[in-house]
C-alpha cells in the first residue's frame, strides 16, 4: 500500500533535543498509523547525523521506521537531502505527500502543538483543495512538466540558449 505521508527525520544520537524528541515521534508515528481507516499511511525515513555506524545502530533500536543506510545518510546523499530540504539544525522532520511535494519543513515544531494529530499532516488549505479536486495522475504529470520547464529556464539563465531554441522549434512543429 502506498504511503500518503512520508517523513524525513534528520537526527543523531549525540543531539540532546533529538534524544528528547525521538520518543515523542515514535509515539506520534504509532498513533497516526493506528487510526481507523488510515492505518499505515504514514512512513518515516531516518536520515542519520550520527558520527559512526555503531552509534547509528544503537540509536536506531529506539525507532520503528525505515532508515537510509548509514553510509548514505552520513555521506553525500544525506548532505544533499539536508540541503534540498533546508535543514539548518537537528532534529528536523520534513513531511512529504505521496508524490514528493513538501507538506511542511517543520513537522518537528507541529507535533508538540498537536500531539493528538488532529490536524496531521498539517497541509495548507490550498493543497488540500488541489489534492481533492485534481487526480493524482494529473498532479504527477503537471509536476514532471513543471520540472522540465524549470530545467529549460535554468539552461537559458546559465547561457545554454540553444536548448530554448530547440524546445521552441520542436513545440512549433507539433
Amino acid at each position: 500500500a502506498q504511503k500518503k505521508v512520508v517523513g524525513l527525520y534528520f537526527s543523531a544520537d549525540w543531539c540532546g533535543p533529538c534524544k528528547q524528541f525521538t520518543p515523542d515521534l515514535v509515539s506520534f508515528y504509532d498513533k497516526m498509523n493506528a487510526r481507523r481507516g488510515k492505518q499505515n499511511e504514514f512512513e518515516i525515513v531516518w536520515i542519520s547525523r550520527c558520527r559512526t555506524v555503531d552509534d547509528f545502530g544503537q540509536y536506531f533500536t529506539q525507532m520503528n521506521w525505515l532508515a537510509l543506510p548509514p553510509d548514505e545518510a552520513m555521506g553525500q546523499r544525506g548532505q544533499l537531502l539536508g540541503d534540498k530540504f533546508k535543514v539548518k539544525s537537528i532534529p528536523t522532520l520534513v513531511l512529504l505527500d505521496e508524490i514528493g511535494n513538501v507538506i511542511t519543513l517543520d513537522g518537528r515544531g507541529k507535533i508538540p502543538m498537536d500531539k493528538a494529530g488532529i490536524g496531521f499532516p498539517w497541509r495548507s488549505p490550498l493543497s488540500v483543495l488541489v489534492s481533492t479536486l485534481v487526480p493524482r495522475s494529473l498532479r504527477l504529470l503537471v509536476k514532471s512538466q513543471f520540472a522540465q520547464v524549470v530545467d529549460l529556464v535554468k539552461g537559458v539563465v546559465l547561457g545554454k540558449g540553444n536548448k530554448l531554441k530547440e524546445a521552441l522549434m520542436s513545440a512549433g512543429q507539433k
